[in-house]
């Protein structure tokens, strides 16, 4: 099992045990991760509880992209977040108040 794996299956049990983190999100967000162990994940919140999945398809209203190993270095701590966006590890594309909740989720 890759390293981003890994990271996206904590995520996975953090949905599920504490929903209330995306409670008020009514959307679905994409997780693009690239390189060597990366795969687009979407956390569909539409769904209640929400639900994770690989999905390479699945339409987003928000995409973050970065590399699979800056996620596995975010989760870790080793990697601070809005410092990974500024210098341009992670991208958005589409909402970026969606961008923000998510990273409650991802911290």
């Amino acid at each position: 099992m890759s390293d981003a794996t890994v990271v996206m299956n904590k995520i996975t049990e953090k949905v599920k045990n504490k929903p209330e983190i995306l409670a008020d999100v009514n959307a679905v967000i994409a997780v693009n991760l690239t390189g060597e162990s990366g795969g687009r994940w979407v956390i569909d919140c539409n769904k209640k509880p929400a639900e994770v999945k690989l999905d390479e398809t699945m339409k987003a209203d928000m995409t973050l992209t970065m590399d699979a190993q800056d996620m596995v270095k975010m989760s870790e701590g080793e990697l601070n977040p809005q410092m990974a966006f500024l210098s341009g590890k992670i991208k958005i594309d589409g909402s970026m108040s969606l961008a923000m909740k998510l990273g409650k989720l991802l911290s």
